[in-house]
Formats: C-alpha cells, sequence, structure tokens
C-alpha cells in the first residue's frame, strides 16, 4: 500500500530524518511510535508532500509519488489528520466538512452521508462553530473532515493526545471500524502504548530519525519499550 525507501531529509543542517524504510500494508493499522523529537511528525509531512525530501522514494499502491503535490495526494487517497486538529474555529462543523469537498476527484459537492454516521455528535453540532466544540469533538471533526475525501489511507498525528477518555474509546472504535469493516488502511502515530496495543496490527518505532524496530503488534516485547519508547 505505502512503501517509503532511504527517505532522508534536513532541517537546515540538522538530519531530522535518516534515511527511513518504512511500510505499511493494505488493511491494517500501522503504528508509528517512538518518544518525542524523533521525527514522527516529520515523517508524516513528508509522506504528505508538505516537506521536501532530500532523498528518498515514496511509492503509494506501487506507483511513485514522491514528485507529487500534497494536492494530489489528497485527491488520490491519502488522508491526513495533523497534529493538534488545525480546524477552522470561526467556521461551523458543516462549513469545515464542506472545505475539502472541492479536491474530490468525482466533484461531489455534498458532505457523503457515511461522514456523519462516523461521528453522530457532529450531526447535531453541524451549525455550531469549531473552536465552540470541545477538544475532543474538535478532534472528531478533524478526523470527519479527513473522511469527507473517502480515502484509502488515512495518517493520524497522535489523534488521541489531550482527549477526554469518553472520546478516546470512540477514537478507538473508529479505528476498528475502519480497518475490520470498511477495509481502509491506517497510519496511526501513538505515543501511549496501551492504545497502540488496541488499535494497531504493526508496529514500527523511530529512534534518531531511523526505524530502529518494527514488527507485529503481539510482538512489541517489555524489553523495547524499555529500549526505545519509556521516558
Amino acid at each position: 500500500m505505502i512503501s517509503i525507501s532511504g527517505l532522508s531529509q534536513y532541517y537546515g543542517q540538522s538530519n531530522i530524518l535518516r534515511k527511513v524504510d518504512l511500510r505499511v500494508p493494505r488493511g491494517l493499522c500501522t503504528c508509528l511510535m517512538g518518544r518525542n523529537g524523533v521525527g514522527k511528525t516529520t515523517l508524516l509531512k513528508c509522506l504528505m508532500g508538505l516537506l521536501p525530501i532530500k532523498k528518498g522514494k515514496i511509492f503509494f499502491n506501487d506507483s511513485d509519488i514522491t514528485a507529487q503535490s500534497t494536492h494530489w495526494r489528497a485527491r488520490h487517497g491519502l488522508g491526513y489528520v495533523p497534529q493538534g486538529r488545525q480546524i477552522f474555529p470561526l467556521l461551523t462543523v458543516e462549513e469545515n466538512l464542506t472545505l475539502p469537498l472541492a479536491a474530490r476527484r468525482d466533484k461531489v459537492r455534498g458532505i457523503p452521508a457515511g461522514v456523519y454516521d462516523l461521528f453522530p455528535v457532529l450531526k447535531e453540532m453541524r451549525s455550531r462553530r469549531g473552536g465552540d466544540l470541545s477538544g475532543g469533538q474538535q478532534q472528531q471533526l478533524a478526523i470527519a473532515r479527513a473522511m469527507v475525501l473517502e480515502p484509502e489511507v488515512l495518517i493520524l498525528d497522535e489523534p488521541t493526545e489531550g482527549i477526554q477518555p469518553n472520546i478516546v474509546g470512540e477514537i478507538i472504535e473508529f479505528v476498528h471500524k475502519l480497518t475490520d469493516e470498511m477495509g481502509l488502511t491506517v497510519l496511526q502515530v501513538e505515543q501511549k502504548v496501551p492504545i497502540a496495543r488496541k488499535v494497531g496490527h504493526n508496529y514500527a518505532i523511530m529512534e534518531r530519525g531511523q526505524v530502529v524496530a518494527r514488527g507485529s503488534m503481539e510482538g512489541l516485547d517489555a524489553e523495547t519499550i524499555k529500549n526505545f519508547l519509556t521516558v
């Protein structure tokens, strides 16, 4: 589904990503893990074309998309929910969900019916401004906004960070629905090991800009957690 090979990226003279190799298999949730500052968010931004890469290749469905724009990637199946949500606080829920429609290849201009089904509370609040929602509701709105384009892959950057426990549970259920019922592929940055174990089929751990460990979530052992994830 997604294959990243030898990807390197710099901030000034700092080598942030160092020949990263990553595979994200179809129909599963892969959790990208690691301590703060190891390059996880930078890798997602490179994957979405928001940051240029110095070296390496990115393949999606066996096609080289390394040179494609962010807009192209969004139109062709990559949905992205950034860290911090980045919704439009002065626009209503419905307006936030309508904005991405311009990027749809099929020219559909109505919010797909299934989007509100994923998070029913948003339908109840569709006339409320995004900035008036709770943090958890804003996160749901950010995810729903990505789903408006009906992506093949949903890329989530710490979707449970700073969210109240009941909404965390809903997001976990949502990820399960995406993979188990809808057959979508998920790449999720997740700091919390217990949550990663609940949503992830596979894991990849980053350290100093490299992927240093990977495997099935069932095989994530205490020693690996201690070496690369414990703060």
